[in-house]
């Protein structure tokens, strides 16, 4: 009562400020978030989060300041370039000639990397697979961030191999090319409550069914040294200048050595991975007891087993340990499905049966596994 009426004036549309894109990123930045989702190597905050302050990338840059009488004048490959940082560590190092190859969009931002810091006519930025690239000539070596979870998982190698057969000249090396794979007991009950027995009561209410899958599925995280209960047991080795597919899978025995009393939550597994050439031995290492300021991605792969068991020093500790594709046979090898299974039996010193403590297994696969897999998993 008593308001006059006024009417509002609309304003005229703010026109979007024009947007300079480098040539370089045009097909980048069109990208949607759906696109991201088959591609987030692409995406700027992987790019950091996989660079900065991490562990590989001090390794890569001491290996090739301190080796480079390997590097200058060479011809190199660098599998799984990303932004190519690796690619100008070792144009910087002397390279004569370097090519950078990624199967992910981000060798666009690659390009623009390589042109701002004045190395594009050293190095040459390649998208695409190695089945469907074609060099102009055999390198002198392969540099490659090739390492997976549990060393083998989601890595690189089956590129890597590949580019060895096709690309690299005899005698020439592969940065870093020796690796080892090693199992662990360890009493990490807090992590297990976290992770899995917190699905027992939630807000009173019965959630086991969700613990089975918890359980179903190996966990990444990073492993306190003063929970570990046996000494690290190398279960796999690999020598990437002779290694074939068919030795990228774990099936042997193991024997754990109990350093202290305790209950066994989980086993645990990590790698290192080091480069015979190097002129200073020089280990890049997992290891859950190593002190470092540095990140790592990979952390340590956690395998919890349902119901948790004693260890003791005066005891033994056999079993089996198989780590392999699920591909069936007659299929190509696949580091994206793969399955853990583990058998272990505790033995008095003159016991040569011994009582089973645990035959469980784990499916590592970028998806969500369904009921029966997870009820094949269970002890």
């Amino acid at each position: 009562r008593g308001r006059g009426h006024r009417r509002v004036k609309h304003c005229p549309r703010i026109p979007t400020p024009p947007r300079t894109v480098p040539t370089e990123l045009r097909q980048v930045d069109s990208m949607t978030s759906a696109d991201f989702r088959h591609d987030f190597a692409a995406h700027v905050d992987n790019m950091r989060t996989r660079q900065k302050n991490q562990q590989h990338m001090h390794f890569f840059q001491t290996l090739m300041e301190e080796n480079q009488h390997l590097l200058k004048n060479r011809n190199l490959l660098v599998l799984n370039c990303g932004t190519g940082t690796l690619a100008l560590m070792a144009a910087r190092a002397g390279a004569a000639q370097v090519y950078a190859v990624d199967y992910s969009l981000v060798t666009n931002y690659a390009q623009l990397v390589v042109k701002q810091n004045n190395y594009e006519h050293i190095i040459k930025v390649l998208h695409g697979h190695v089945s469907q690239l074609k060099l102009p000539e055999r390198v002198d070596g392969i540099i490659c961030n090739w390492m997976g979870h549990c060393l083998l998982y989601e890595s690189e190698l089956l590129q890597l191999l590949q580019a060895r057969e096709r690309w690299l000249k005899p005698g020439g090396f592969i940065m870093p090319d020796m690796a080892a794979l090693y199992l662990l007991g360890s009493a990490e009950y807090l992590l297990k409550n976290e992770r899995c027995n917190w699905w027992l009561n939630v807000y009173n209410f019965n959630m086991r069914a969700l613990r089975r899958y918890a359980l179903a599925e190996p966990r990444y995280a990073k492993i306190k040294g003063e929970h570990l209960l046996t000494k690290a047991h190398k279960v796999l080795s690999l020598n990437l200048n002779t290694v074939s597919l068919e030795q990228l899978h774990i099936n042997k025995d193991i024997k754990l050595q109990v350093q202290h009393d305790g209950f066994c939550e989980c086993f645990v597994l990590y790698f290192d991975v080091a480069f015979s050439r190097a002129h200073q031995p020089l280990t890049l290492s997992c290891n859950p007891c190593l002190q470092t300021n540095y990140k790592s991605p990979w952390l340590q792969t956690v395998l919890f087993v349902e119901q948790s068991f004693m260890m003791r020093a005066q005891q033994e500790y056999k079993g089996r340990l198989v780590f392999q594709s699920l591909a069936k046979p007659g299929e190509a090898v696949d580091l994206l499905h793969m399955k853990f299974e583990i058998e272990l039996h505790e033995h008095d010193k003159n016991d040569s049966i011994g009582r089973a403590l645990v035959l469980k297994s784990w499916n590592m696969m970028p998806r969500f596994q369904t009921l029966q897999e997870v009820a094949d998993c269970q002890d």
